[in-house]
């Protein structure tokens, strides 16, 4: 099957229960959120329903639908998350008629009286500190150490979607993510021991990694003067970037 990945933005949330689960269904239309298609359309009398069966059928998978209320097909899929442009050549537009529905996830603890704060992306929601102090990567990485958290990891689609639109919206600089590999290593690893995965390579800037001038072993995204620029860069850790922490659980 073709992966298909459709885009939404317009949202209203939707509170509904079974003998199965009680749950609250957000309603997104447009393209600010996407979701990644499980398999083919079935036919289905209400977007609750939809959802239902879905459930029903992927149990494990099914996190979110995309119902059009005209013809009532019912498109099941995985986890929704912000528009990621490396995809928008193969992302098929949507009718008027379809919207998408997902839960939202749990919202984290946040102890917003040290600076850190919420931020809510298509269903991810996540406590961050924002730092728009620029410095080298291991200050970065100690200034979180310092206020029991990490750079932040954006070793998913949703997450990297989130750190792609907070960093740009609220800092609009260069900024540093929990990523970074040896000199004598190829692999790239996330503050976590995680090894950068084949699935996330769509993240990286066209022609990125190069390690350009052959030190290179730490990640940025590039905002600054770049409005047309979407994706992670390898940058020398001398480099002064702004930085995102995340509370360690």
């Amino acid at each position: 099957m073709r992966l298909a990945i459709v885009l939404f933005s317009f949202k209203c949330v939707w509170a509904i229960s079974s003998s199965h689960r009680g749950m609250y269904l957000t309603k997104v239309t447009g393209e600010t959120c996407q979701t990644e298609q499980l398999a083919e359309a079935w036919s289905s009398p209400s977007p609750v329903t939809c959802y239902l069966d879905c459930i029903a059928s992927y149990p494990d998978r099914c996190l979110s639908t995309v119902y059009n209320e005209a013809t009532g097909a019912c498109i099941p899929g995985g986890p929704v998350f912000g528009k990621i442009n490396s995809f928008n050549e193969s992302i098929p537009r949507s009718s008027p008629n379809s919207a998408l529905y997902y839960e939202n996830s749990a919202k984290p603890a946040c102890n917003t009286s040290n600076g850190f704060a919420l931020y809510e992306l298509c269903g991810t929601t996540v406590c961050l500190y924002l730092s728009s102090n620029r410095v080298w990567f291991n200050v970065a990485v100690k200034s979180c150490t310092d206020i029991d958290s990490s750079l932040f990891i954006a070793n998913t689609w949703a997450r990297f979607a989130l750190f792609w639109s907070v960093s740009l919206t609220y800092l609009n600089k260069d900024t540093y993510l929990g990523l970074s590999r040896d000199p004598d290593s190829e692999i790239f690893v996330w503050g976590n021991g995680e090894p950068f995965s084949d699935k996330m390579k769509a993240i990286w800037e066209p022609t990125q990694p190069d390690n350009w001038g052959g030190s290179d072993y730490c990640v940025e995204v590039r905002h600054y003067n770049r409005p047309d620029l979407y994706g992670i860069n390898d940058v020398p850790c001398w480099s002064d970037r702004a930085f995102i922490c995340e509370p360690n659980v």
